[in-house]
């Protein structure tokens, strides 16, 4: 684990970038906020300035831990002939997928990113060696990093890129995140520009005009559907900017590489 507890790396980077680790105490006090949604493994947590991952790895921490509960509730009702090593596996991997899928974050420094990734990835696959009791399958390790490489992104979340400081980090109009979606054992994603999802649910007819366009395209496709509520509201959906077919859990990666 990097930097789990040290809240400033170096005063320079204070000072560049107004740098400050969330100690843990404080992390746990701001999650126990929305504690309901913490302990809910398919909700999903956007962390705009995510540093090293403070915020990002007790989330982790608390929605494997819920999927852990649920497998110790289910073994109270096995019999000891349906305890098979391994047995824990089929449930808990696309579970615990799941719950890393809905954890986002963004911040301006790669080296920042990368500890988070790396922290977030040694966790998940700590704690499938606990709970689930044997080596973790290479399938899963790669679904989780090409997740993690999706989720967790270089770039401003306040400036767009006419108005970036540093070079070489996106701005938030050039930031492309990932939805993820469960079916049974397969999973659903869809890509979508950063700068447009703040207008999800927003009513039509108050939403401001925004360009949204597909940065795989050489043409611009509609910016947003506008749909209605049961009560007849029309409010703004984003489009996506690309979709892939569903996916079993243990080929993220592999079928990922083939549509990055």
């Amino acid at each position: 684990m990097v930097n789990r507890e040290k809240q400033v790396i170096s005063r320079k980077r204070v000072t560049d970038h107004g740098e400050v680790m969330t100690a843990r105490r404080e992390v746990d006090a701001m999650l126990d906020l929305v504690k309901q949604e913490t302990e809910r493994i398919e909700s999903r947590f956007l962390e705009p300035a995510c540093g090293t991952g403070n915020f990002l790895i007790v989330i982790l921490e608390r929605k494997l831990a819920v999927i852990e509960r649920k497998l110790a509730q289910r073994e109270k009702r096995l019999k000891n002939a349906e305890k098979r090593p391994g047995w824990k596996a089929p449930s808990y991997e696309p579970d615990a997928l799941l719950a890393l899928s809905s954890i986002y974050g963004i911040d301006i420094l790669q080296d920042s990113i990368d500890a988070a990734k790396s922290r977030l990835l040694a966790y998940f696959i700590e704690s499938y060696q606990r709970i689930v009791g044997k080596e973790i399958p290479h399938a899963v390790v790669a679904s989780a990093k090409f997740i993690l490489d999706k989720n967790i992104l270089l770039g401003d979340a306040i400036n767009t890129q006419d108005k970036v400081s540093i070079p070489g980090v996106p701005g938030l109009d050039q930031i492309i995140f990932t939805e993820w979606s469960r079916i049974g054992n397969d999973f659903k994603r869809r890509e979508f520009r950063f700068d447009a999802l703040p207008l999800d649910g927003a009513e039509a007819d108050i939403a401001p005009k925004q360009e949204t366009y597909d940065l795989f395209a050489e043409e611009a496709p509609a910016t947003h559907n506008v749909l209605k509520t049961d009560t007849g509201k029309e409010i703004m959906k984003p489009i996506p900017v690309r979709e892939h077919p569903l996916t079993h859990y243990s080929k993220i990666a592999a079928k990922g590489a083939n549509h990055a």
